[in-house]
């Protein structure tokens, strides 16, 4: 029995370039990007897929819409977030409409977790967008990476930060943060079905992504978009202030810093009631 587990995003989504789309555009199209890649798992050989709705509060993909065999997880808040649901007991996960790094050029909508507080992540001294971050915490878990999708920025970003097992399908190009050239949604539909099928049919042969460092732990260093979102997080215990902006945590397991990562988020994202 094959199990695949999705985690989706919005950004790197074919056909959209902004936030301010309209919702159901962005939900029509994020279930267009996902069903071409749970058609490809099921035709690859997999039994069931369990999709993580990780775009904002989790609540874009509409499950009446999923076919049999496929579960969702929906809503907000959860522990591990985009992640939520992962065990051991999955073969592959994919990563759908994915995106670069905040600060990265040309990339779509780029962020790390949170545009609003996050300006960069380092693990270990190596900036980690959220897909380098959910794929340490997967192969924690012993499970790996076999598809990922989104924008030209992404696939230029994080390739070399991947095994060559992993797939890359891009979706679009970035003009700049809030534009791009749009590759052909049905294309790009083809491309993630024969990618997914493909993905699912080796993944006895997946390499694990290689940054785990479970002996020595992970030194993680946050870089916030502004000295009140670090005043804020340098609230919670085991933080050490490096500068203005720049705060160190050592974390001890892939969860944690997934977890550290994701609370350092939301705790920034008070400064809106501070400074408003």
């Amino acid at each position: 029995m094959k199990k695949v587990f999705i985690s989706i995003d919005m950004e790197g989504i074919s056909g959209l370039a902004n936030w301010k789309e309209p919702r159901e555009v962005m939900s029509k199209m994020m279930l267009g990007d996902l069903m071409a890649a749970i058609d490809g798992a099921f035709d690859g050989g997999a039994d069931g897929i369990l999709v993580a709705d990780s775009h904002s509060y989790g609540m874009n993909i509409p499950p009446q819409e999923l076919p049999r065999n496929v579960e969702l997880v929906r809503g907000y808040p959860r522990k591990f977030y985009m992640m939520a649901g992962l065990d051991s007991d999955f073969d592959v996960v994919f990563f759908i409409g994915y995106h670069a790094p905040a600060g990265y050029l040309h990339g779509q909508m780029d962020h790390t977790y949170s545009s609003f507080s996050i300006f960069r992540v380092r693990v270990n001294g190596e900036v980690f967008g959220e897909a380098e971050l959910n794929a340490l915490y997967a192969t924690e878990l012993g499970v790996p990476v076999g598809l990922i999708t989104g924008d030209s920025a992404l696939m230029e970003f994080s390739k070399p930060n991947f095994p060559e097992t992993v797939r890359f399908v891009v979706t679009k190009e970035g003009i700049s943060r809030f534009s791009a050239r749009l590759h052909p949604v049905e294309e790009v539909h083809e491309k993630i079905r024969k990618q997914a099928r493909e993905a699912v049919s080796a993944s006895k042969s997946l390499k694990l992504f290689d940054k785990l460092n479970p002996d020595g732990g992970y030194e993680l260093e946050l870089e916030l978009n502004n000295t009140l979102k670090a005043d804020l997080i340098e609230i919670m215990p085991g933080f050490e202030r490096i500068d203005g902006r720049r705060l160190a945590y050592h974390a001890s397991t892939a969860a944690d810093v997934l977890r550290i990562v994701h609370a350092s988020a939301i705790m920034g994202s008070y400064a809106r009631l501070i400074s408003d």
